[in-house]
């Protein structure tokens, strides 16, 4: 079923009834070839989904007969991946795979030792691109949420953001003197701060340990960035679940 999966903005959601977006109605009928009454999912990225059938009236593509759905991320705390940039390729593979393990909002950083920088005339561009690469993985991974994705920025501005006063904060840094290994404290959310291929600047880890980031490192191999985020994401989520089943047994 995941492949009858179609992202619907809520705003074309209405009485039961979601109107396909015109790439995705071409999609549902030119490359899938559905018919009318095929069972399909709809998702509204806000968390909603639906199951229905399928109706063509003309050009436009209907789903009717609305049915909601659980989410399978329902009251799950909300995980926030802070990526320093690095090249194109391997940015965007982490917010693939970061989508498909559940982060909900990506924060690109502009880090001391980055080895990647876009131009401000470029990120529209990227940030469109971005953020069709969060919905189609959202789509095929079942999610009824896509993940936020803001505009660059520094560490100094992700620590001065009140909302974010409230989550854990984890800064991974290979030269801290702890490894990670303890179960994550129960908090509203979190926010894993992940540095580029060249690590972090020292003046940026002691911002972060001042701002109450705990700095922890993932043992004794250097791993590229791409593989201590998807590492720490995987982790934290282990974490979460397992706290989450023994909370239900008790």
């Amino acid at each position: 079923m995941s492949r009858r999966r179609f992202h619907v903005p809520g705003e074309l959601i209405h009485e039961n009834i979601a109107i396909l977006p015109r790439e995705q109605a071409h999609h549902l009928r030119h490359v899938l070839r559905l018919q009318e009454g095929d069972a399909v999912e709809i998702f509204d990225g806000e968390g909603a989904g639906y199951s229905g059938r399928v109706r063509c009236l003309g050009d436009d593509v209907h789903v009717e007969n609305l049915v909601g759905m659980s989410p399978p991320e329902k009251d799950q705390p909300p995980v926030i991946l802070a990526q320093a940039l690095i090249k194109a390729d391997r940015f965007e593979w982490i917010l693939q795979k970061g989508t498909e393990l559940g982060v909900s909002e990506f924060i690109p950083l502009e880090a001391r030792f980055s080895d990647a920088r876009i131009a401000e005339s470029r990120i529209a561009g990227r940030m469109e691109r971005w953020q069709r690469i969060v919905r189609e993985a959202s789509r095929q991974s079942c999610r009824f949420s896509i993940p936020e994705i803001r505009k660059p920025m520094t560490l100094a501005q992700l620590l001065s953001l009140d909302e974010l006063s409230r989550f854990r904060g984890f800064f991974l840094h290979e030269n801290a003197s702890e490894r990670w290994s303890s179960p994550a404290p129960v908090a509203p959310g979190y926010v894993l701060c992940i540095g580029p291929e060249g690590g972090w600047h020292p003046s940026e880890a002691d911002a972060a340990a001042s701002a109450g980031f705990g700095l922890y490192h993932l043992g004794p191999r250097i791993l590229r960035a791409e593989t201590a985020a998807l590492a720490a994401v995987t982790l934290l989520q282990f974490q979460i679940a397992n706290y989450r089943l023994q909370t239900d047994k008790a």
